[in-house]
């Protein structure tokens, strides 16, 4: 594992718009409120979302990766890809754009994934390789792009695609980790975020890649107690795990029992609204690593 400091990205790429809100760490759902948001309603693809609970697939996105040249992490920040309401035809589109642009990774974070381990292991492979043959023709790309596709000769599963789930409480680990172990992907990542309750990863961690940990941000964010961090941090040390500590989050909740006799909490006073600083923490949770 490397301990480094990672560009998430610098461009948006949202092809889906919109997610059901349907567990208690959606409650103060920020993409939401960014969407509806005056600034966000002047784009197309934040138009056609009528419903957040309905997610779209907005095709007006699809290409932009094409045009990036540059190497870049791209978070699909605005959307659940696996929701039900995008279907396989639209979900190979979205993969195949990632297949013809190897120079970029892509990390993709799901609520869904029994729909994520089902899609991929039904038939994916050979959807998306001749989608992205199609597209690459349509495009009029350099047939060494796509030609991999064409002669079958790729790797499987593809190598820049980063595929997760969410937990922040102890039901979403007992649900959801067991279906993304099972999922073929390059790198497997748990997002504890927002952690909103103690968590006990020691039993999911197996065929786990990657870690990432924080509290909610927000004028609505709720308690997050540095503790139930430290034993995020703990667990994957003891599994190998790389662990990514993002935010202590705008409640940040610190046991002075860690640094005194007398037991007791007391929020942490950060001046970053998000507890984003890390130069504002405890040492111990100074901590983001990321996979090889």
């Amino acid at each position: 594992m490397t301990q480094t400091k990672i560009q998430w990205t610098d461009r948006t790429w949202n092809p889906v718009v919109g997610c059901q809100l349907n567990s208690p760490e959606c409650d103060n759902c920020y993409a939401k409120e960014l969407a509806q948001s005056a600034r966000m309603q002047q784009f197309p693809q934040y138009q056609q979302v009528k419903d957040w609970n309905k997610a779209v697939f907005a095709p007006s996105q699809l290409l932009k990766p094409l045009t990036w040249k540059r190497p870049l992490m791209v978070f699909l920040s605005m959307g659940d890809l696996f929701f039900n309401t995008i279907n396989d035809e639209e979900l190979d589109r979205i993969f195949a754009i990632c297949a013809l642009t190897p120079h970029h990774t892509y990390q993709f974070l799901t609520k869904f994934p029994i729909r994520m381990q089902k899609y991929i292991q039904q038939g994916a492979r050979n959807r998306i390789r001749m989608m992205a043959v199609d597209i690459g023709r349509e495009q009029q790309l350099e047939p060494k792009i796509y030609e991999p596709y064409e002669t079958c000769e790729f790797e499987w599963p593809l190598p820049n695609i980063w595929l997760g789930t969410s937990v922040g409480l102890q039901n979403s680990v007992e649900c959801k980790v067991p279906w993304l172990q099972k999922t073929h992907a390059a790198v497997r990542f748990l997002s504890c975020e927002p952690l909103l309750e103690s968590i006990d990863l020691r039993s999911h961690l197996t065929n786990i890649d990657w870690v990432i940990v924080g509290g909610e941000s927000g004028n609505k964010a709720r308690p997050c107690h540095v503790e139930w961090i430290r034993s995020v941090i703990d667990q994957c040390k003891l599994a190998n795990v790389p662990v990514f500590v993002k935010q202590l989050g705008a409640v940040a909740i610190e046991s002075k029992g860690y640094f005194f006799e007398n037991h007791g909490n007391y929020e942490l006073k950060l001046r970053d609204r998000k507890g984003g600083d890390m130069q504002e923490w405890p040492i111990d949770l100074r901590l983001r690593q990321v996979p090889k």
